[in-house]
């Protein structure tokens, strides 16, 4: 089971990922490293986490597996910048702002799930048709999404169940 908190009151990330790890699993003055892309991740612990932030809100995504997890607020706008950059099989499943949210959240979960930089791997990652592709293998890495607060969230990892909870 992956558990997701989050705010949507002003925090500082690192702040938001002790809070969560002291309150919730007994982990008191966490120590965060970063990986050499920017992932963080606990000095020793056998708990996975992936931060998200956007528009107001900072969810935290916690398990025993490694994870990715992103979030784009739905009251944005479709980016035309960024739309001409997804391959012409996502550009022809994009028909609305939740579509594009959609395919853009499952992109940099799968990266972040990698420990990687978008901007290294954006030409290089496909979300079609529900899947994940990585230079047009498939990855077999499960993906999830749903919707919730007016936000889209996609979980890239080897999740099935999740729970989401506020922590203001």
């Amino acid at each position: 089971m992956l558990e997701i908190f989050y705010t949507k009151k002003p925090v500082s990330s690192d702040d938001f990922i002790r809070r969560i790890l002291s309150e919730y699993y007994n982990i008191p003055n966490a120590v965060i490293c970063k990986s050499i892309h920017g992932k963080p991740y606990l000095q020793k612990g056998k708990i996975c986490f992936n931060l998200t932030h956007s528009k107001g809100l900072t969810a935290l995504a916690v398990g025993k597996r490694e994870v990715g997890l992103d979030c784009e607020s739905l009251a944005g706008k479709a980016r035309p910048a960024v739309l001409a950059k997804f391959s012409e099989r996502e550009r022809g499943e994009i028909f609305s702002v939740p579509d594009f949210y959609r395919h853009w959240t499952a992109r940099e979960s799968y990266v972040k799930y990698l420990g990687e930089q978008l901007a290294a791997l954006w030409r290089k990652v496909e979300f079609y048709r529900g899947k994940i592709y990585l230079r047009g293998e498939e990855a077999n890495v499960p993906l999830l999404q749903f919707e919730a607060e007016n936000y889209v969230f996609s979980i890239c990892g080897e999740y099935t169940k999740y729970s989401l909870r506020c922590v203001d």
